[in-house]
């Protein structure tokens, strides 16, 4: 068994990449420490806690609230990045969608306009190799078919992109 301070630290620091109700346990039990009236806590036997206790206790409210704070703030950016992200890569292909040439363009108009959302296309093919380098078609997994000609005749499916803006606004696809 190979146990490491890197290992131990990642596992460690992993587990604080997620506000746990654990987490925010301790932050409301710690601040009900510090900051409830002497009334309840007498009541709780707890008024007379020894002044390194109630340090303690501070450090550990303000590393939990801080804690907090940073995982919440880190996933709102998190997310506000990847919506940005996404919007911008379909922008992008859109702008590619609207340069396809006229063969590329029918193929692409042929399996969105299918029934199944398929289309059998010779991989050899450069229009089928353009498609699927510019992440217009995708090519599920599958048992290869060979065609006249030793032609890899395979079944490709549009990007789910590609299907949205299909839905979004067909009349760029006439």
């Amino acid at each position: 068994m190979n146990i490491s301070v890197d290992s131990i630290a990642e596992k460690t620091f992993d587990n604080f990449k997620k506000i746990t109700p654990a987490l925010i346990a301790v932050a409301i039990l710690s601040g009900m420490l510090l900051f409830l009236p002497i009334e309840i806590l007498e009541k709780m036997s707890l008024n007379n806690l020894p002044d390194m206790w109630k340090q303690i206790i501070g450090i550990i409210f303000l590393l939990s609230l801080s804690l907090i704070f940073t995982l919440a703030i880190s996933s709102i950016f998190s997310y506000i990045c990847s919506k940005r992200k996404n919007k911008k890569f379909k922008e992008n292909q859109r702008k590619k969608l609207q340069k396809l040439s006229p063969e590329q363009m029918k193929i692409v108009c042929k399996l969105l306009r299918s029934k199944e959302k398929a289309i059998k296309l010779d991989r050899n093919s450069g229009d089928t190799v353009y498609l699927l380098n510019g992440l217009f078609i995708h090519q599920p997994d599958q048992a290869v078919s060979l065609g006249w000609d030793n032609e890899m005749i395979l079944v490709y499916v549009p990007q789910p992109w590609l299907i949205d803006l299909y839905n979004e606004e067909p009349e760029l696809f006439k």
